[in-house]
C-alpha cells in the first residue's frame, strides 16, 4: 500500500529539516524499494493498491512489473487495509499486506510472514514498529472486525490489533519490531544506518542513493 509522492502531502513530518520537494522524493524511493522488496519474495503475487484517485499512472510506471493495480478503497487506514484483504483473498491464498515507510526492513520478515501462513502456525501475522503501529500484516482470510475499533491516529495500534485478534479467536504471530520513518529522528536514523555505519544496509537502494544526493546537494 502507498500514497502518491505529491508534494506537499506526503512525509510532512520530515519538513524541516526536509524541503516539501525533498520529502515527495525520499517517499518515492521508499515506494520503489518496497516494491523491489515485495517482488522479492518467491512464489508471491505483488499487488500494488495506491491512492489517491488519479495517480495511477504514477504507480504502472513505476512497478511496471507489479501482477495487479487497485486504488485503495476506505475512509480510514483500517478500512482500506480490510478491503485490500476482500479483494486480493479472492484469489485462495493467504494476503500480506505491507506499507512503505520502513525501506530497510528485511525481505525476510516478507517470506517469514508467508512461512508462518501457509505452514498453518498462524492465522494472521503482525510486524510491530517502535512508534506503537505495524509496517506489515497478514491473513489467511479476510477479518473486518480487526480493523474496526482501532485509534489509528494513536501510539497503540499494533497492541490494540493484537488485543482484538485474542478476542477473535485468531492465531497471531509477532514479527521483528523494526521502524517507520515518520520523523526527523527516525530520518536521522536512516540516514546513519545506509549512509554512515562501516557496514552499511545494502537494502533500500534507492532510499540510499536519494539520501546520498541531498547529503552531496547540501539538502540534509
Amino acid at each position: 500500500m502507498a500514497k502518491a509522492p505529491i508534494v506537499g502531502k506526503v512525509k510532512t513530518r520530515l519538513c524541516p529539516p526536509l524541503g516539501a520537494q525533498s520529502a515527495a522524493l525520499l517517499h518515492e524511493s521508499f515506494i520503489r524499494d518496497a516494491f523491489e522488496k515485495a517482488s522479492s519474495v518467491p512464489d508471491a503475487e505483488t499487488v500494488m493498491a495506491y491512492g489517491p484517485r488519479g495517480t495511477a499512472s504514477f504507480f504502472r510506471e513505476t512497478a511496471c512489473d507489479a501482477d495487479g493495480f487497485m486504488l485503495q478503497r476506505g475512509s480510514h487506514l483500517g478500512e482500506r487495509i480490510s478491503n485490500c484483504f476482500d479483494r486480493l483473498s479472492e484469489r485462495g491464498r493467504s494476503v500480506v499486506v505491507m506499507g512503505a515507510d520502513s525501506p530497510t526492513l528485511p525481505a525476510r520478515c516478507l517470506e517469514l510472514a508467508f512461512d508462518m501462513l501457509d505452514t498453518g502456525h498462524a492465522d494472521a501475522v503482525l510486524g510491530p514498529t517502535s512508534g506503537g503501529g505495524f509496517y506489515l500484516v497478514g491473513l489467511l482470510s479476510p477479518q473486518p472486525e480487526l480493523f474496526g475499533d482501532v485509534v489509528w491516529s494513536g501510539p497503540n495500534v499494533a497492541a490494540a490489533s493484537v488485543e482484538k485478534a485474542k478476542e477473535l479467536g485468531l492465531r497471531m504471530h509477532l514479527l521483528p519490531e523494526w521502524y517507520h520513518v515518520e520523523r526527523s529522528v527516525h530520518l536521522a536514523h536512516l540516514r546513519a544506518e545506509l549512509l554512515e555505519r562501516k557496514v552499511t544496509n545494502r537494502a533500500a537502494r534507492h532510499t540510499r542513493e536519494r539520501l546520498q544526493s541531498f547529503v552531496e546537494r547540501g539538502l540534509l
